[in-house]
């Protein structure tokens, strides 16, 4: 690796880690949605290499949300997610052996939607607490 492709990858790993877990959150849904996008292009275009490379990079990134999961709170919503991580986890895989592009836009859809809840509903709400907050602390300076 060369010093100038390091020093990006430091600093990118370095501004993450400033994030608030929502913002992190929203970011993986999106790489993963992207790291999808990518295989499916590649598997298009019968691009071994870079199929399996987007592919991988998707798994870890569903196994990671998969893993910020709370295991200490067995709320409906925690164990819905854990059984959509696990089912899409299981069956992506399959997809280097089979090709079946339809596992892809499975796991498309079940993603792009997850993110759009947490962008309107996670994040939505925090921006709309955080104006609040500010609006409060204007009329009380």
């Amino acid at each position: 690796m060369n010093a100038s492709l390091a020093y990006q990858t430091y600093n990118q790993s370095q501004a993450h880690e400033c994030m608030e877990p929502a913002q992190l959150t929203l970011i993986l849904y999106k790489e993963a949605i992207k790291r999808l996008n990518l295989t499916k292009r590649a598997l298009l275009e019968d691009d071994t290499p870079r199929r399996g490379e987007n592919l991988g990079r998707a798994i870890a990134i569903i196994s990671e949300l998969n893993a910020c999961l709370s295991t200490d709170t067995k709320t409906d919503e925690i164990l819905f997610l854990k059984g959509l991580y696990t089912s899409i986890l299981t069956e992506l895989p399959r997809v280097n052996v089979t090709k079946d592009i339809s596992t892809l836009d499975t796991a498309l859809r079940y993603l792009g939607r997850l993110k759009e809840i947490w962008e309107n509903e996670v994040m939505g709400a925090r921006s709309t607490r955080k104006k609040t907050t500010l609006v409060r602390s204007v009329e009380y300076a």
